[in-house]
């Protein structure tokens, strides 16, 4: 089964919160559960099996799968949840 990027993430000291874009509702709800600030948490994305990606690694998966839709400024090898909506 080929690995697919299926939404972003963040990740903090083991803990991984997920969201259909970065810093959402869901998201920022969520950190506010951990009591803090979004500063401090790696953003990245997970893979159909939960394991989480760097911008960089997803970039690539995303690439390879032809899930990147369009490209954005900026993103030079890295991926935003822009580049799949």
């Amino acid at each position: 089964m080929k690995q697919r990027i299926v939404c972003a993430a963040m990740r903090k000291e083991g803990y991984i919160i997920c969201g259909a874009r970065h810093f959402d509702s869901i998201m920022r709800a969520a950190i506010k559960k951990f009591n803090d600030k979004p500063a401090g948490w790696e953003q990245g994305f997970i893979d159909q099996f939960g394991v989480f990606l760097t911008r960089e690694e997803a970039f690539v998966i995303a690439e390879a799968n032809g899930q990147i839709r369009q490209r954005v400024g900026g993103d030079n090898g890295r991926l935003f949840s822009e580049n799949l909506y």
